[in-house]
């Protein structure tokens, strides 16, 4: 039996005596987890040609239940220089700086897991809509270090790009915390019971003691060619 709860930015799934949750991975930067997806909504909606939201729309968009919510993100992006407001126009935001590309949030342990993601503030130059991912808020990048996912062609150096609030399906490879420690591994879903399979002899299955909280499922992997 499974059952799925939305709860505003996550998912969490009921599978039998197992939970695990999908978390929107908070971006590095000098705004806020909130901030980041408001300005983040304001540019996907920017790229698609589509006109700027209102204050309800954005409450829509993120589950607030008020329209001050709303404002008050908007305001600390028009504080910080991210946008302008029109004053008696619903639809008078205006980004004055545009992110590009897909944010590289740092490395991820493709061997044994370890405590953390480490951090980063680079961004790199490509469309996720290249990729399959629709949402560009969604996307974000690691760097793979370790070979326990050599058997996928997933190698050291590689960056995997990432989709996040996307569901996991049996087989899929993700970023993920299990029992509070990052890895990447294929995400295995049988039986009621969720696990991590290494893609390398040499490193066992990961069975979650306590949690096992998907992080990003992965659209693409990237490498560059040494010169």
């Amino acid at each position: 039996m499974q059952a799925e709860q939305r709860t505003g930015t996550k998912i969490v799934l009921h599978l039998a005596t197992v939970q695990y949750t999908i978390h929107v991975y908070s971006m590095p930067t000098k705004l806020t987890a909130a901030q980041r997806k408001v300005l983040d909504f304001l540019e996907n909606r920017s790229e698609r040609g589509e006109p700027p939201p209102t204050y309800r729309e954005i409450c829509k968009r993120f589950g607030y239940r008020s329209p001050k919510a709303a404002s008050d993100h908007v305001a600390a992006l028009e504080k910080k220089g991210y946008v302008t407001r029109e004053k008696g126009l619903a639809r008078g935001l205006h980004l004055v700086r545009k992110g590009t590309g897909i944010p590289l949030l740092g490395r991820i342990a493709a061997g044994l897991p370890r405590e953390a993601l480490t951090s980063s503030g680079e961004r790199l130059n490509l469309d996720p809509t290249s990729y399959g991912i629709t949402d560009r808020s969604r996307a974000f990048a690691l760097c793979v270090t370790g070979d326990s996912m050599i058997g996928r062609q997933i190698f050291e150096g590689d960056i995997v790009l990432l989709e996040h609030e996307a569901i996991p399906l049996d087989g899929d490879i993700v970023a993920a915390l299990i029992d509070n420690e990052s890895t990447l591994k294929t995400f295995v879903h049988k039986e009621g019971k969720v696990w991590l399979r290494a893609e390398n002899p040499l490193y066992p299955d990961l069975m979650p003691a306590i949690d096992l909280q998907v992080q990003g499922v992965v659209r693409a992997v990237i490498r560059f060619l040494k010169k």
